[in-house]
């Protein structure tokens, strides 16, 4: 909840010319949209908290947990699970508030999205946070800080420093801290968010790019996630949903009512039958997504946050083979790297490098496989295919149960 005397300091005396800015923003990131029409669905009268019974993903401890544990019981299973205490010593528990971020990061810009030509569209933080404690509680889904470059300064060289000292408020948990795409160099795509937004705000149903797992840890407020298994047909969770948008919260009001509906025959609901797993992430929390699985993610109230995708030795095979696929110079270098590390670090990276070299006789994939099918490697993304193939004709039928209802 946001105090009086909180909402004061986000009632500043230029207001108007406050709410120009931020109309200008809309227009750029959301054309489509007209700026009337912003509520024109009332999502901010719903309730989207859940019972906490259906949060059923695992939690394990970070300071009991050891990294082999987890890379064998979670990363290399292929299996999310939130994983408490990761924050407890970060600078970002003291520093991500909203009267620091304000005092040291207002006329700082962050990214809120793109325009129609994919240019990035930024505000001013000052103006996010007005924005986000005013018209943004009753926007259908407001605007979002989702900032790749959010440690580069955009404004001038004296605010380069403070901006780069976002990088040390939080530290890379061990489980994730081998990073095999940096290998790549300037050809590294964006990898690291800050995650900034207020109720409803979030993203809309997809997988990670390129096969990559991602961690998100949650320093402010309460994420609600929805998680699918590779197999699950995208059809079925990413249907058309006119005349709704593709974000979360359009995606929790209109599709996930229908994977809640119990079978008459089974007993089952769709989301039992498919593997659904729901999620509530609480402040602290750090919630690990392997490669492969589709989610959409969306605040239940105003958070702040940072996430990172990773290529590990354990998930390597797979990422190269999707980045292989669909941007093959970058392939390339990641294999041509793994092969040298596998040289010049033998007792830690022989065994992937051999391995990378066997997927030189791995057919590429045809254009629908990327998003139909995930692995750790060749053989699970094998039976992940196999699974989608023997389950597609048993989810046609749930498919236009689906598409009939919205």
């Amino acid at each position: 909840m946001v105090s009086k005397t909180q909402k004061k300091k986000f009632k500043p005396s230029k207001s108007s010319r406050y709410d120009d800015k931020i109309k200008r923003v809309k227009l750029k990131v959301r054309s489509e949209i007209d700026l009337f029409k912003w509520q024109r669905f009332n999502f901010h009268l719903n309730d989207y908290w859940i019972d906490p019974y259906l949060d059923s993903l695992t939690r394990i401890d970070y300071r009991f947990v050891s990294k082999k544990e987890f890379v064998d019981q979670y990363e290399a299973r292929n299996i999310p699970v939130v994983i408490t205490h990761v924050t407890d010593e970060w600078k970002a528990n003291k520093h991500w508030t909203n009267e620091y971020l304000l005092e040291n990061y207002g006329s700082h810009l962050f990214k809120v999205g793109d325009d129609d030509n994919n240019n990035n569209v930024y505000m001013k933080m000052k103006h996010f946070l007005y924005y986000s404690h005013n018209e943004g509680l009753k926007d259908d889904s407001p605007l979002y800080i989702f900032d790749s470059g959010f440690y580069k300064s955009r404004n001038n060289s004296s605010s380069k420093k403070k901006q780069r000292s976002l990088l040390d408020d939080y530290k890379v948990p061990r489980y994730f801290n081998e990073d095999l795409f940096k290998l790549t160099g300037a050809r590294r795509p964006p990898y690291r968010w800050l995650v900034i937004g207020g109720a409803r705000s979030g993203t809309g149903i997809h997988k990670d790019p390129l096969g990559t797992s991602a961690w998100n840890s949650l320093i402010r407020g309460h994420k609600r996630w929805c998680l699918f298994p590779p197999p699950t047909p995208k059809e079925l969770y990413d249907p058309p949903m006119k005349p709704y948008d593709h974000e979360g919260v359009s995606w929790f009001d209109q599709v996930y009512p229908k994977f809640k509906v119990r079978d008459q025959h089974s007993l089952q609901t769709l989301g039992e039958k498919w593997g659904m797993i729901e999620v509530i992430q609480k402040p602290g929390e750090t919630i690990f997504v392997p490669g492969g699985w589709a989610h959409v993610v969306m605040n239940l109230d105003f958070t702040v946050a940072v996430t990172q995708n990773f290529c590990s030795s354990t998930n390597a095979e797979w990422v190269y083979l999707q980045t292989r696929h669909t941007r093959p110079k970058l392939g390339q270098k990641l294999y041509r790297e793994i092969q040298k590390l596998g040289k010049s670090d033998p007792s830690n990276y022989a065994e992937l490098a051999a391995l990378m070299e066997t997927t030189q006789f791995i057919p590429r994939l045809p254009p629908s496989s990327s998003d139909s099918s995930s692995g750790s490697s060749s053989t699970s993304s094998s039976s992940s295919s196999s699974s989608s193939s023997n389950s597609s004709s048993t989810s046609s039928n749930d498919v236009q149960q689906i598409l009939k209802q919205i």
